[in-house]
């Protein structure tokens, strides 16, 4: 039987499609016809580099999960990739096939590509399939470049409904529950007396199958099933049998199976079952084979993201650069990178409550520390699932069941053992996200072992325990109900969808609470329990920073995040991330590194540069990223002078001569690869050292005022290791590439009649972070046009407003822009830099987790790639901005800038204290109090090798100011210089100090 066909024929007119270019790339659509036919025409050129074009068009369609897009080609040109881009409705999702290496063909060619060969490219769908379809794309990139030109006709797609029309037959069946009635109706059902019984459907045609549901009408054979197929109902081939099943339904897993005649065959009479054949989609990956089985279940059972929900995650671990766990929000750890999750439910009154079924709340230890808590609170009971690790990597689980209500409460606390990470599948990569096959688990000697490779410890015996099989359901069900059966404690799952369950009987009398815990480590290891927690506090400055009102949150969160930069570390390693980001980028272990040295960490900086360093080529290239596969080599010309950077950093923070000279070498090879590589225009060539840049590499300013900060701050290494040759000739080169740096950007900006400072020559693109980071971090912003310097953070302050309000449409957003804080403060603009802090205080992923992801979507919910949670790099970069509210250096000035961004009201009672706050000329030390609506106070301890300048947090102009009780004449408006310390602040201003707000 032919199944119909639905298509759309989709226009070919040059005037619906419109054309995107990037970077130099150019391209023109135009009609053409051919043998009386229409068709598209795209003439492209390259212009000798990289980059893509893309010709939209928009379509208006619903497919269903089978389609095919069809479309004859032919052209001329050069070997290109070509790529079919199918976007939803809402412009956010995009499918994709990538035809690689494309010679254009001088003929006609036919081209059909099925849905299974689309596979989902970004967007924060991540990995659903396509249903409403907005546009359709088609995208040439550069692969050998140059100049071409391709013709596009009969283009269309085809919609290939699945059928839901079979030939059902059986071994027997009771009358008005026959075959037929299993697809649709009452259900099949086998004689009583047929010892065999089995099913058959015929789809007349072949048919890519991915699946099938069974609904048992009277629960899963134990004795199991078989599933077989044949071409013509003759011979037999068995795709999937299993001994022994449970549960009142049975998800078969058959990928990509191609067959016309499917056959379920039982080892003993039954009850009967309806049949639910799945579409190739149903199996396409394993997760979505989970997300279908979840979409069947109550919601609870299964974990959030198999919902296709965002869930966020925090690290369990220690500072000594050993592997982190992970905990969700749900209260699901995830033990090693990889590994399987451990979940709570509990059985309360007979009935199964999960994560959906309770009112979630999450915590920190003392709501700084990263020892994370989540709880789940009804209105009877309270279950806080709390996890820290020790010293030597245990992780420990502590589940604590309160009872809120005034009377008895029984419970059944289940601790449960299954094959889901605790990352989602949209964050995947290599084996991390997703599922984690899980395929022995055996519950001996009071441990559970999960694959032989990690042991789970109760700390006190439980009231019981089971393993089961993928095919024998749902674990829980074993343990939750008051007919609980023997389960096994042993079991093996050739498919790795083995889970287990740890039962602990609990009775709380009213108000009353109890604890269960249970530790986790290598199977290897000894069994050893409580051994005492890693102490964090003693790792955090918690007395370095305080201050009233929202300065307390404030501070709160960059002591957390000074935390998660050092529970991410792996050995010396600092990484930006503890799963998707697992790797050392030099230009996150250089914004890192600074964060640690001024957080008191510099120990764990240099040991990083002692790591990443070598890794430098002979020639003085330094890689972008090293992992456990060596170095990674992609041009991204920051990295060199990032090296600089980081080595120069650490040098002032540790003041550790022989440290310098062990990095001499690298820096000096580091500035012969800055000299070789700058091209005509006296800067780094073109480079990828932006995601954005990748499809089209440019000369970006990100890598040159890295390169800028580098060369001085080499100038300052040699001096400080007496090379005076290599310091007079670095400062000459230092002086030539600012220049050029500025003339540069001058010629961008007037060639593109722009207001700001942009962020690559070829794209004269607007990105405030890589201009705030030139300000705040990298100190370079001399000489920028200071109107176009104001413009560009203007600009940035106007859009992001308009996000905020809602008057801006948007999809998401980088904490990244954090940085942007800092060079607020250093432009004098106080309050717009306390307006983003608030922002950023109060999008916390979770709040109370004190942490951002790379990638905030708009949508929390949505399952969208987050880069990794918490990203490190930006948990380093909000220390760096808070820091810069209570003081900051000006290297080429030698001058520490005291108060610039101090919010009014954390000044209001007992004020601002800084203590012991490392800096480029010592410890600081400081107290900033208002004494009254005109009246502000500083008082600056001894310690401090620089000039001073204070800008108290004031309303008005400074109409009067005493140093130590003497008349001072040394300021402005806004501030005061001070020569020496210790010293007493005191100013008065013309207007009444801002109230708290």
């Amino acid at each position: 039987m032919t199944r119909p066909v639905r298509a759309l024929e989709v226009s070919l007119d040059a005037a619906v499609w419109s054309a995107v270019a990037a970077g130099e790339a150019r391209l023109v659509l135009s009609s053409a016809s051919t043998g009386g036919r229409p068709a598209l025409r795209l003439d492209f050129d390259f212009k000798g580099g990289a980059g893509f074009v893309v010709a939209r068009c928009p379509v208006q369609y619903e497919v269903t999960e089978e389609y095919t897009v069809a479309f004859r080609l032919r052209g001329a040109g050069r070997i290109n990739s070509l790529e079919i881009k199918l976007v939803d409705a809402s412009g956010q999702n995009v499918w994709r096939h990538v035809h690689e290496n494309l010679q254009p063909p001088a003929r006609w060619r036919r081209f059909r590509i099925d849905s299974r060969a689309f596979e989902f490219a970004w967007g924060p769908a991540s990995g659903d399939v396509a249903k409403h379809l907005g546009a359709i794309e088609l995208a040439v990139v550069a692969g050998d470049g140059g100049a071409g030109t391709l013709w596009v006709s009969d283009l269309r797609i085809e919609d290939h409904p699945s059928p839901t029309d079979a030939r059902a037959s059986a071994s027997s069946a009771l009358p008005g529950f026959d075959a037929a009635e299993a697809l649709a109706g009452s259900g099949w059902i086998p004689s009583p007396d047929d010892a065999h019984p089995w099913i058959a459907l015929d789809f007349t045609e072949a048919r890519t199958l991915g699946g099938l549901i069974i609904d048992w009408r009277d629960g899963a054979p134990a004795s199991g099933f078989r599933v077989r197929v044949s071409s013509h109902g003759q011979r037999w081939r068995t795709v999937y049998t299993t001994a022994r099943a449970g549960g009142a339904r049975s998800y078969v897993y058959l990928p990509n199976l191609k067959t016309r005649v499917l056959r379920l065959e039982l080892n003993a009479p039954s009850a009967g079952a309806f049949l639910e054949p799945q579409s190739f989609e149903f199996s396409r990956s394993i997760e979505a084979f989970w997300y279908r089985i979840a979409r069947r279940e109550p919601r609870a059972w299964y974990p959030r993201w198999l919902h296709r929900e965002q869930t966020l995650w925090t690290p369990i671990g220690s500072a000594n650069g050993t592997q982190c766990a992970l905990m969700n929000e749900e209260g699901a750890v995830e033990v090693a990178p990889g590994s399987c999750s451990i979940e709570p439910m509990v059985v309360v009154d007979g009935r199964l409550f999960g994560w959906a079924d309770v009112v979630q709340k999450q915590e920190l230890a003392d709501d700084v520390l990263p020892v994370p808590s989540a709880s789940w609170e009804t209105a009877t009971w309270r279950l806080c699932i709390q996890s820290e690790a020790t010293p030597s990597g245990v992780v420990r689980l502590r589940y604590r069941l309160e009872n809120c209500s005034d009377r008895s409460l029984s419970a059944r606390l289940l601790v449960l053992v299954r094959p889901f990470q605790v990352t989602p599948p949209w964050q995947r990569v290599g084996a991390i996200g997703g599922v984690s096959l899980v395929h022995d688990l055996a519950w001996e000697a009071g441990a559970l072992r999960v694959n032989d490779a990690i042991a789970v410890v109760p700390t006190i015996a439980p009231s019981g325990a089971a393993a089961t099989t993928f095919d024998e359901g749902f674990v829980a069900l074993r343990l939750a109900g008051n007919d609980r059966k023997p389960a096994a404690t042993r079991v093996h799952d050739a498919r790795g969808f083995a889970s287990a369950a740890l039962a602990f009987d609990l009775t709380l009398d009213a108000r009353a609470a109890a604890e269960r815990t249970v530790e986790c480590l290598p199977a290897t290891a000894s069994l050893a329990i409580a051994q005492p927690a890693f102490d964090w506090s003693k790792e955090l400055p918690l007395a370095q920073w305080l201050g009233s009102g929202s300065a307390v949150d404030a501070i709160r969160a960059a002591l957390t995040a000074t935390a998660h930069i050092l529970v991410t570390r792996s050995g010396p390693a600092l990484q930006p991330g503890p799963r998707r980001y697992a790797r050392s980028w030099i230009r996150d272990g250089t914004i890192m590194g600074a964060a640690l040295s001024r957080m008191g960490h510099v120990k764990e900086a240099i040991e990083f540069i002692r790591w990443y360093a070598p890794h430098q080529r002979a020639d003085g290239f330094v890689p972008c990223c090293v992992d456990r596969n060596g170095p990674d080599w992609l041009v991204e010309h920051d990295s060199h002078g990032q090296l600089i950077v980081a080595i120069a950093d650490c040098h002032r923070f540790a003041a550790d001569a022989q440290f310098l000279v062990e990095c001499w070498p690298f820096v000096v090879k580091a500035v012969g690869c800055i000299e070789a590589l700058l091209d005509e225009s006296g800067l780094l060539p073109v480079s990828v050292s932006h995601e954005g840049y990748l499809a089209q590499p440019v000369h970006s300013y990100w890598d040159d005022f890295w390169a800028l900060r580098g060369l001085r701050d080499a100038v300052d290494l040699a001096n400080e290791i007496e090379d005076r040759d290599a310091a007079a000739r670095w400062r000459g080169a230092a002086r030539r590439f600012a220049a050029a740096l500025l003339e540069s950007i001058e010629r961008t900006r007037a060639a593109h009649a722009l207001d700001f400072i942009p962020g690559s020559v070829e794209w004269a693109d607007f990105d405030p972070t890589a201009t705030a980071n030139a300000i705040a971090f990298l100190d370079v912003a001399e000489g920028l046009d200071s109107k176009a310097v104001q413009r560009t953070f203007d600009r940035y302050l106007a859009d992001w407003r308009r996000r905020r309000s809602g008057e801006l449409e948007w999809v998401n957003y980088s904490p990244y822009e954090i940085r942007i804080i800092g060079a607020l403060v250093r432009l004098g603009r106080r309050e717009d830099a306390l307006e983003l802090l608030r922002f950023f205080l109060s999008d916390r992923r979770p709040l109370a987790w004190n942490q951002w992801p790379e990638i905030a979507w708009r949508d929390r919910r949505a399952p969208a790639h987050v880069g990794d949670l918490p990203h490190a790099w930006v948990a380093a970069e909000y220390v760096l901005a808070l820091r810069s509210l209570f003081a900051y250096e000006r290297a080429n000035e030698r001058r520490l800038v005291v108060a610039a961004g101090l919010a009014p009201e954390w000044t209001i009672g007992a004020g601002v204290q800084v203590r012991d706050m490392p800096t480029l000329y010592g410890s600081l030390s400081y107290s900033a109090r208002a004494l009254d609506e005109r009246t502000f106070r500083c008082e600056i301890g001894p310690g401090v090798r620089a000039r001073i300048e204070v800008r108290p947090p004031v309303s008005g102009r400074l109409i009067g100011v005493s140093v130590d009780g003497k008349a001072h004449h040394e300021f402005d408006a806004q501030s005061v210089s001070i020569a020496s310390t210790p010293a007493e602040v005191v100013f008065r201003t013309d207007t009444p100090i801002d109230s708290p707000g």
